[in-house]
């Protein structure tokens, strides 16, 4: 009998790579997205010319508040990731 296993397919990737339930996997895709979202500087309306960000609109009374927050993204990739996988 030898050791190995023999993987089949995505789902079997993603199972020996430990992403097995949609919550890691929601996880994972959320925090890639968030780190290329952060490193590329998108949405530029959610920064400001210091490169701080700007605080979300309906939680915060400041001037400079805005819609477009930088969460939006990488917590829709995640809910996708997880509904959909």
């Amino acid at each position: 009998m030898s050791g190995f296993e023999e993987v089949v397919g995505a789902r079997g990737i993603l199972v020996k790579m430990g992403l097995a339930q949609p919550e890691s996997r929601a996880f994972v895709v959320g925090g890639f997205v968030g780190a290329a979202m952060y490193a590329l500087g998108l949405p530029k309306q959610a920064f400001t010319e210091d490169g701080e960000m700007r605080p979300f609109k309906p939680l915060s009374p400041h001037p400079s508040a805005t819609y477009a927050h930088f969460l939006v993204v990488p917590v829709s990739a995640a809910i996708a990731a997880y509904v959909f996988t």
